[in-house]
């Protein structure tokens, strides 16, 4: 069965079958951008409190201070997804506060949460990773993750996957 691996220097994803994978892991060179690093296998993988699904959704963010004004946004990459949270990747740092994440289906219809700046950091690649915990309620999170990797699913409308 294969299994989606993110780069760990530029982030490009590519099928891998688990069964060439040893025990202990093994190195893989990215065909991108030359890095090599070490994968694992599925039942070595660090373990969270919540099941992560990788995911490439164009998301718009808002930043907004404690007096709901309004201070930064943007569009990000959301490079994967959580009931607990979600991790994007952005040109520029996210601000703390309260954050409202948006996106759009097929039919251009907007879906949204909330959430809060859990972390923002700097990557090698001049771009920045920005964990969002997310604040809404459990049947709105839920929603909006299953409508965002439906989106993710439908071949072609979102980002390209190699």
């Amino acid at each position: 069965m294969p299994m989606i691996i993110p780069c760990k220097s530029c982030h490009a994803l590519f099928r891998l079958d688990h069964k060439i994978i040893n025990p202990t892991g093994s190195k893989v060179l990215c065909s991108k951008c030359g890095e090599i690093f070490v994968v694992k296998p599925p039942n070595m993988r660090e373990r969270r409190e919540y099941q992560r699904v990788k995911t490439q959704n164009l998301i718009s963010y808002f930043s907004f201070d404690d007096a709901g004004k309004l201070i930064s946004q943007g569009l990000a990459i959301a490079k994967d997804i959580s009931i607990g949270g979600i991790l994007l990747e952005s040109t520029e740092s996210i601000k703390s506060g309260l954050i409202a994440l948006a996106a759009t289906d097929r039919e251009k219809n907007p879906f949204e949460v909330k959430g809060e700046l859990a972390y923002s950091k700097k990557t090698s690649a001049g771009t920045y990773f920005s964990g969002i915990k997310f604040v809404s309620t459990n049947k709105h999170v839920t929603k909006f993750i299953t409508k965002l990797i439906k989106e993710y699913n439908n071949k072609g409308y979102n980002l390209f996957i190699r």
